[in-house]
Parts: structure tokens; C-alpha cells; sequence
């Protein structure tokens, strides 16, 4: 009886129709984006459709730091399209530091044809490292302020320190 059921279970299992989507990005070092502060650099993709059939791929994606060139609503993939390229804008806030960007890519309509469509979903994050321009000035405001108040505490002290003048008095004939 369990082979039985093993078996129609694996029948069934048989039936469905998988469709899959991918998505291949350029490549990252440590998975790290790095701009100067205030630059932008493009970031491509690729849809790639491997299956027999037309799938249609919604883009979603963190529009702080990224802008879709081209941007779709809907992208249609053909039947083994395997280099639908999309491109990123991608722009370094102006201030130094490490910010995580990312991008959703799902299938948003079943692919025509028979069986059970399984709609997929692809989410991939990256790192944004912001790194201060060499060429420009960069005032340290906190140093700054520091060095104000040690200077109006050392004009304090040295004015205490010092023996104060004496004022002369004229006197006047009348």
C-alpha cells in the first residue's frame, strides 16, 4: 500500500510544469559596491528566462541610491531569453560610510502552457561603501569646536595669570 502511494504521489509530483527566472548581476569584490562620495557608477543586470515559455518580471528596487534606467513596469521575457539587461544608476550619498542597497525581481503573470505555475520571487542586496573624496576639504566640525574651547579657556587663564595694569589718573587744574 505505501509503494502505491509513493508511486501516485511521484505521478503527480511529475505533472507540474516548474517555471524558473534567474537574474545574474556584475560582479562585486566582497559583495561591495565602492564610490567617492557624491559619484555614481552603473550597475547592470541580466533576466534570463530558461523555460519554453513567456514569463512576464515585475522590478522592484531601493530608489535612494539606485535609479532604473529604462524602467519597466513589466518586463516580457521570451521563451530562452538569456541576457535581458537592465541598468542601475547607482549614486554614493554625500556622506562617508557603509549603506545596503537591493533589488526584487518576481514573476507577476504565469507563464503560459499547462500544469501548476510556481510565481518566483529573486530579492539580492548589496553593500554601498561610501568613501570620502581625497581631493576635497573635509572639516572636522567636532575638532574645530574642541580647539575653540581650549583657546577661550587658555585667553581665561592668561588673562588671570597676568598682572593687571594700572590705570593713571591725570589730574586736571582747574
Amino acid at each position: 500500500m505505501k509503494g502505491l502511494i509513493s508511486l501516485l504521489l511521484a505521478l503527480m509530483l511529475a505533472s507540474l510544469e516548474v517555471h524558473a527566472i534567474s537574474v545574474a548581476s556584475d560582479y562585486l569584490v566582497n559583495d561591495t559596491l565602492e564610490l567617492l562620495e557624491g559619484t555614481s557608477k552603473i550597475y547592470g543586470i541580466r533576466l534570463q528566462n530558461p523555460t519554453d515559455n513567456e514569463v512576464g518580471i515585475k522590478l522592484d528596487y531601493d530608489k535612494t541610491f539606485m535609479k532604473a534606467i529604462n524602467y519597466n513596469e513589466v518586463y516580457t521575457l521570451h521563451p530562452k531569453e538569456t541576457g535581458y539587461g537592465i541598468l542601475f544608476n547607482v549614486t554614493a550619498a554625500k556622506k562617508p560610510g557603509m549603506y545596503e542597497v537591493g533589488y526584487t525581481v518576481s514573476e507577476v503573470e504565469p507563464a503560459a502552457g499547462g500544469g501548476l505555475p510556481v510565481r518566483l520571487k529573486i530579492n539580492r542586496n548589496f553593500k554601498l561603501r561610501v568613501i570620502e573624496d581625497p581631493n576635497k576639504t573635509h572639516i572636522n566640525y567636532s575638532g574645530l569646536i574642541y580647539a575653540a574651547v581650549l583657546l577661550i579657556i587658555g585667553l581665561i587663564l592668561v588673562r588671570k595669570v597676568m598682572p593687571k595694569k594700572q590705570k593713571h589718573k591725570r589730574k586736571v587744574n582747574k
